[in-house]
């Protein structure tokens, strides 16, 4: 189960809860602790439960006097605490749904029918609760995005610090190579129009992406650390071979125009120098599309299997 897919079963037991009567709520409260069981869940869960006491809470609440329904907690303001303090509820109503039937009765009184409580308990809480907890996973997921992202657009950076010379020989090999199969597709009249201008255009891309590595190897160390364009470089560069490039390898655009096999390994090493094993893995794709380009592609293969066998 994934976390979006435990948090639609959390909402769903919460709907059915809502709809129970006495006879039927026990499996929409199994299915809630269930669902809030889920192992992408588990450490975050045991974060905000591991912040409270959930006795001391309780113990900490008043009770009232002796006219039922008097009773009323005492729920912190800081939201941390509030869903921490509900998952423990909602894990002791797992194990035993009696046991949250007399906890409803005492703190959530609204009659004398069981069901009654028990459905302004989930009004009060258990509703508020999967509002507020599916906003603090996504807050949580959306800062762990930030952060890989972050990491691997200074993982480009080392990279391009570490291996200046060869981006630059390698990208002047891409350039040049790229300017001879172009001079083979404008020659080729088996091309129609439209075709020959989407195989230049897919050339074009990859040339500009080895014009903007080029400039990266000659670039200061300051300039990679604050431009854009240098830190998702090896994102533009997956795309152009996964999409733009497409356009060159079918056999009907390439025709008779053989690709040499400098590009398709200067694509594959190029991608590795800027983005690593996985950039390897993008550019030596251009080998293994190119019909009837076998060897090339083989030994991009080769190449991309030692490279993830290490990886």
């Amino acid at each position: 189960m994934t976390i979006e897919s435990a948090l639609k079963e959390l909402n769903n037991a919460i709907l059915d809860l809502q709809q129970a009567d006495h006879n039927t709520y026990e499996r929409p409260v199994r299915k809630m602790a269930v669902a809030l069981n889920d192992l992408d869940l588990q450490a975050i869960n045991k974060k905000l439960k591991d912040n409270v006491d959930f006795e001391t809470f309780i113990e900490n609440s008043n009770v009232g006097g002796s006219m039922v329904g008097s009773s009323q907690l005492n729920w912190p303001l800081e939201r941390e605490l509030e869903l921490g303090l509900t998952l423990h509820i909602i894990e002791k109503a797992g194990s035993d749904p009696r046991w949250l039937q007399n906890f409803a009765f005492e703190w959530y009184y609204d009659g004398n029918k069981i069901i009654d409580g028990l459905r302004k308990l989930n009004r009060s809480v258990l509703i508020p609760f999967a509002r507020d907890y599916k906003d603090y996973i996504d807050n949580l997921m959306s800062a762990n995005e930030s952060k890989i992202e972050k990491a691997e657009a200074l993982a480009v950076v080392d990279r391009v610090e570490e291996n200046r010379v060869p981006i630059l020989f390698v990208s002047k090999l891409i350039i040049s190579l790229t300017e001879e199969l172009r001079e083979k597709v404008r020659g080729d009249n088996k091309l129609s129009p439209d075709e020959r201008t989407a195989a230049l255009e897919a050339l074009d891309k990859l040339q500009k992406l080895s014009h903007e590595a080029q400039v990266m190897s000659e670039a200061p160390p300051d300039l990679l650390m604050k431009n854009e364009d240098i830190q998702s470089w090896a994102g533009r560069f997956k795309s152009a071979i996964n999409e733009s490039l497409g356009t060159i390898i079918d056999p009907k655009n390439v025709a008779n125009a053989a690709v040499p096999t400098g590009l398709i390994l200067g694509c594959g090493a190029l991608g590795a120098l800027i983005g690593g094993p996985i950039g390897f893995g993008a550019g030596s794709m251009l080998g293994h599309l190119i019909t009837g380009q076998i060897k090339p592609g083989a030994a991009a293969k080769t190449i991309e299997d030692a490279v993830a066998a290490k990886d």
